[in-house]
């Protein structure tokens, strides 16, 4: 039986926009107080719900693999050892910019690393995560697998391209990515609202 993309695996607009907010806040509460934990932990919150990363790409991500120019993307190396470019967005580069520049961080950095320099293995990004979640007041059974479901619905509804999506998330079948476009009850009422 083809796996299906269930509810409770991502979350809603909102609860991405929520989980956003709580760890900016918290960011923003650390940067007047001059520390940078949660500089680190806003960054990867931004990373995981606004690329569809998985934990594993966004734990071995250094400053050489960011093209931060007029096309900005960010080149990993995903499951099974295959090469991808991941575009991001114009906000989320100005946000790498401003994080690396205030770390003054170096080519051959790690992107996400502890306030000791040392890299965030994926445990430590899980468990960062979960954190931002519980602070959030967002249910516990999201991991930060849920920020690649979430993104990638949003982005189906966002262009009806399972190409992109296909593209973006690193799936070597179309097949794969069509779990997103399962119509949920928001898109069946819309539509049958929408015909004639």
């Amino acid at each position: 039986m083809k796996w299906q993309l269930q509810a409770d695996k991502f979350m809603s607009e909102s609860e991405v926009k929520r989980l956003l907010k709580t760890s900016e806040d918290k960011a923003l509460l650390d940067k007047l107080k001059g520390r940078t934990t949660w500089i680190r932990i806003h960054m990867l919150v931004s990373l995981a719900c606004k690329t569809g990363l998985r934990v594993a790409e966004m734990s071995n991500i250094r400053i050489s693999d960011l093209d931060l120019g007029k096309e900005p993307c960010i080149s990993v190396i995903g499951k099974g050892g295959k090469h991808r470019v991941v575009y991001i967005s114009n906000a989320l580069r100005k946000q790498i910019k401003d994080y690396i520049r205030s770390f003054d961080l170096e080519q051959d950095d790690f992107l996400l690393t502890s306030s000791h320099g040392k890299r965030f293995s994926r445990r430590a990004l899980q468990k960062h995560f979960k954190n931002v979640c519980k602070l959030a007041g967002l249910p516990e059974h999201y991991s930060i697998h849920s920020c690649r479901h979430s993104y990638a619905t949003q982005l189906y509804r966002s262009t009806k391209d399972l190409r992109l999506i296909q593209r973006q998330l690193g799936h070597s079948s179309v097949q794969t990515t069509c779990v997103y476009a399962d119509c949920s009850r928001e898109t069946i009422l819309e539509g049958v609202n929408n015909a004639f």
